[in-house]
């Protein structure tokens, strides 16, 4: 194919500088002692094998030894560090292989106005959080809130233009909606992005208009998201550093060693670049740049020869693509109907309502192809079982002829079907499920949005591995809270929260089916697997300490287990020091 490397990898020899001048995740023994020891409390492996054992050692960043307590014992130097456990169980760091670092860094990161449904449960709260924000904020400064949610901030209404310009006369407002797929302007905003009624809707986005023909104070989808909010991020840029590193912590406090990046540009390289120098670097992230036809058409545009290792810190793999919306804002393409009820009223769709898509399946295909042709891995996001269907048919045709390793994957898949996963393994294709859809809007899912049949068999776990896929579980960036544990608990118990009602039962999973999800097959999926998401000797040494072990602990109790520590690749990123 010529596929020629584009220089987006690096971390190798400045992670092997933070490791006190050790090559970075050597494997080697060479009689060397070992540089830590874990011991008292069950090391869960999730490799072949035993899937417990008592201890584990670490050489310069790898895995060296895992066994016996005795056996592990005899590596023991004068210098060796030995951590006591004490009970705690030791895993794989978890992976989360959907995320959006740099989007968790301008949205959340202090002093932003976090409005998000987990930390504002009302609409009357968000307005006195806008409120405030614009009497403190100097005349002409721009306001952010990111997060709003009509379906669990149950007396929230959609703002208009007008009505945002009578609470923010002299600011401009951006109000991002928590699904990360609609955002609220006043016209200060609109006028400060250049955005006017005559403005074009970007590919695959739109700037909403009323009846009038002016512009409502809406937009849709990311191309046009990014426009509205763009001079907000210019003016942000001298704290990006700072915020990237508050957002790492964040997911390295959730027991994350390795994420993704799944809204990347090339603009971000020097960033993400610094992040990965940086001796304390907490993450490993992997980068799916946003398809534009423009990158589709560059020859250049080419991925790397080979799928870079552990030791690299920082690479892009893929593309990104969307080929629909988000099931809260009424915009993802299905077969069935929304439900007429007072929620979707209040979400502004019409009786029976039906999504669509973001892009015909004409320019989905074309984009998938041509970013196949690069050589890189595709991800797309994609909700509707209609869409489904168009994204699969798009990566079957793509695919012809094209290396077989690839690994393009499906993100989200909420209302996917058990013919549709088969169809996907055929494919050479994988899915990324968005659990904690199940935990958070279960009830909205099945009460409000789609009824038992469609809404109860959202996330369908069961029947993508049943299909014989090997799926993965993630968070969304900002969309919930960073919780690998949740991710496993919801598939496992599929419980709503708030009425506690399982979700179609016959579609839970096993706990070690679950860990793998978070772990082993999600490293899989950013092409890792090689050297981190299970503990084997020879692998990267990124670790979570858990209080409990989620493989003895009770289903209805998974959710109480908290992360202890975390390593990347044998350095503690995340936790007290433990003894």
């Amino acid at each position: 194919m010529g596929i020629k490397r584009r220089g987006l990898m690096v971390g190798g020899a400045m992670a092997a500088a933070a490791l006190g001048g050790a090559a970075a995740c050597s494997a080697s023994r060479g009689g060397r002692a070992a540089d830590m020891i874990f011991v008292g409390g069950p090391v869960v492996t999730v490799g072949p094998g035993a899937p417990e054992v008592e201890a584990l050692a670490v050489t310069g960043g790898r895995i060296t030894l895992v066994g016996t307590r005795s056996g592990v014992m005899e590596l023991r130097g004068p210098r060796t560090k030995v951590v006591d456990l004490a009970g705690r169980a030791l895993l794989p760091a978890f992976v989360e292989p959907h995320s959006h670092p740099s989007q968790i860094a301008a949205a959340l990161a202090p002093p932003a106005v976090d409005v998000r449904p987990f930390v504002v449960q009302t609409g009357a709260e968000v307005l006195r959080k806008l409120t405030d924000a614009v009497h403190r904020a100097p005349a002409g400064t721009p306001v952010l809130l990111y997060g709003i949610d009509i379906l669990l901030q149950t007396d929230l209404q959609l703002p208009t233009m007008q009505q945002l310009d009578a609470l923010a006369p002299h600011n401009p407002v951006v109000l991002v909606a928590n699904s990360g797929h609609a955002a609220y302007a006043n016209s200060a905003a609109f006028a400060l992005a250049g955005i006017t009624a005559r403005t074009p809707d970007p590919t695959g986005a739109r700037y909403v208009h009323g009846p009038d023909g002016q512009l409502t104070g809406e937009v849709l989808e990311v191309a046009a998201i990014m426009r509205l909010v763009a001079p907000f991020a210019e003016n942000a840029e001298s704290a990006m550093p700072g915020n990237m590193r508050w957002a790492y912590g964040q997911l390295a406090g959730a027991g994350i060693a390795t994420a993704s990046e799944h809204g990347y540009q090339d603009s971000q390289r020097g960033l993400y670049t610094a992040m990965a120098a940086d001796p304390d670097c907490e993450l490993r992230i992997r980068a799916y740049e946003i398809g534009t036809p423009q990158l589709a058409a560059d020859r250049g545009h080419l991925a790397p020869h080979a799928w870079p290792g552990g030791d690299t810190l920082f690479a892009q793999i893929g593309m990104k693509m969307w080929a629909d919306g988000s099931p809260w804002q009424g915009n993802i393409d299905t077969t069935f109907p929304y439900l007429t009820d007072e929620t979707t009223a209040r979400m502004g769709l019409g009786p029976h309502h039906h999504g669509g898509m973001n892009y015909t399946p004409e320019q989905v295909r074309q984009l998938a192809t041509a970013f196949v042709g690069q050589g890189w891995q595709l991800a797309c996001h994609v909700h509707g079982d209609a869409a489904i269907d168009v994204v699969l048919d798009a990566y079957e045709q793509a695919l012809t002829g094209m290396p077989s390793d690839l690994r393009v994957r499906l993100e989200h898949c909420g209302a996917m079907r058990p013919d549709q996963f088969t169809r996907a393994r055929r494919a050479g294709a994988t899915v990324s499920l968005f659990m904690e859809h199940v935990y958070y809007w279960g009830d909205v899912l099945i009460d409000e949005l789609f009824g038992a049949e469609h809404g109860a068999h959202w996330m369908s776990a069961r029947a993508a591995l049943d299909a014989g896929l090997r799926i993965s579980f993630h968070n969304d960036g900002t969309v919930t809270p960073p919780d690998p544990i949740g991710n496993i608990a919801t598939a496992v118990t599929r419980v709503a929260k708030g009425s506690g009602r399982v979700l179609a039962p016959e579609q839970r999973i096993g706990i070690d089916e679950a860990i793998r999800a978070q772990t082993i097959d999600a490293a899989w999926q950013l092409h890792l697997d090689s050297d981190i998401g299970s503990l084997e000797p020879g692998k990267c040494a990124d670790l979570v300490v858990l209080s409990g072990n989620p493989r003895t602990t009770a289903p209805e109790r998974l959710r109480e287990l908290t992360v202890q520590a975390t390593y990347l690749m044998g350095r503690q990123t995340h936790g007290d020091t433990l003894a």
